[in-house]
């Protein structure tokens, strides 16, 4: 498979989420009017399709892209996407189909250089199953949504392709971007230093083009300084605003809340004992929240492993790097909430996936059904205005 039958398969696969997920919507409308997302494009019809997936943090993205960095809380949101949106949009005069073509674009770029990435690693067959784990992935609605994840892995991704093949500037560049687009675009940088390491004294000036990646950081820092006053707003925000706290131990006080919540979650599933406090609602939607994404951090985790030993030390590294910054900043009640969207952006995770199935077929079945099963779910609630991820 070449890299743009990659981009074919993924994109008939998102697609035919996108299209059987927005039938739902039909049959089973969302029953609160004020759940009902309210952007427009262009006619009736180009509303139901393009309002799909516009939930949640899809209103955020928007707000931006329409209305530019109005209050503090916003900040939390990197600008590169809604600027990419805003561009579009100009175009296609829908700010809700402008978002969801870039994302929809941005993955299908992403499937190619995770492709490229593959093939010397795994083969044709290896990265085949690399685009369709990424694909079939449950949280990948958000290809199809008015989010920057699919932005931030294609851009991820090509820089450390860029990486891989000692093009210093390319790498930087790309890698800047990513992390205009998210901040934990920050956990490629001991990756690229990796790759780009000089073999001889005066190949040094290689590293310097990673420059760029704190730099876009503190581009955005300087912009919201003279926005707001404030050149750390969106990390204060995330405190503020987000229910997440930065605790002295860093990213082992995360680990130690998640498994915390993960085990309390568990008993009270198995036992169903009120949460305390117990006038807490959805007490067992939270339970379950917990106990799943304690289940795939310790699954990512190994997935880290697998990839730092088959891979090489550069995948491993990036991967530890995301899960240490995914673990510095805990939330209140769910540590680990929006992990399993995080983790969309951890490319090795895939490559990683498509190795451990090379020779096991009946795996690489299984597991390519659950995530589809998952997947259609995942879809459906989230259009339905259930929160996901």
């Amino acid at each position: 498979m070449n890299a743009s039958a990659a981009a074919r398969r993924f994109l008939a696969i998102r697609l035919a989420f996108w299209i059987g997920t927005a039938a739902t919507l039909l049959w089973s409308p969302i029953p609160v009017a004020a759940n009902i997302p309210p952007f427009h494009a262009w006619f009736g019809v180009g509303d139901w399709l393009f309002d799909t997936f516009a939930q949640w943090d899809s209103g955020w993205f928007l707000g931006i892209a329409e209305h530019g960095y109005t209050s503090k809380q916003v900040t939390a949101f990197f600008p590169l996407y809604p600027l990419l949106v805003r561009a579009v949009a100009e175009v296609v005069r829908s700010y809700i189909a402008a978002s969801v073509l870039v994302s929809l674009a941005a993955g299908a770029i992403a499937a190619i250089v995770l492709d490229r990435l593959a093939r010397p690693l795994l083969g044709q067959a290896g990265a085949a199953d690399t685009v369709l784990f990424l694909a079939l992935y449950p949280l990948a609605f958000v290809f199809t949504a008015a989010y920057s994840d699919g932005l931030f892995l294609a851009l991820a991704a090509g820089s450390f392709l860029a990486a891989t093949q000692r093009r210093p500037l390319l790498a930087g560049v790309l890698g800047g971007l990513a992390c205009s687009t998210r901040l934990i675009g920050l956990a490629l940088l001991p990756a690229l230093i990796l790759l780009l390491w000089p073999r001889r004294r005066r190949e040094l000036f290689a590293l310097v083009p990673l420059v760029l990646l704190p730099a876009a950081i503190g581009a955005y820092a300087l912009y919201l300084d003279h926005r707001f006053g404030d050149a750390w707003a969106f990390l204060h925000s995330q405190n503020v605003y987000w229910n997440r706290h930065v605790h002295p131990a860093g990213p082992l006080s995360g680990l130690w809340l998640a498994m915390k919540a993960g085990y309390q979650g568990a008993s009270e599933l198995a036992q169903h004992l009120p949460r305390a406090p117990a006038v807490l609602e959805h007490k067992d939607q939270w339970a379950s929240w917990n106990v799943i994404q304690l289940l795939l951090l310790i699954a990512a985790s190994w997935l880290t492993w697998i990839a730092w030993r088959r891979l090489g030390a550069a995948y491993g590294l990036f991967s530890v790097a995301t899960l240490l910054i995914a673990l510095g900043s805990p939330a209140d009640l769910v540590p680990l909430v929006s992990l399993p969207r995080f983790l969309l952006g951890d490319f090795p995770l895939f490559l990683a996936l498509a190795a451990l199935c090379a020779d096991r077929p009946r795996l690489r079945r299984e597991l390519l059904v659950a995530f589809a099963a998952a997947g259609a779910a995942a879809a459906i609630g989230f259009a339905h205005h259930v929160w996901i991820a």
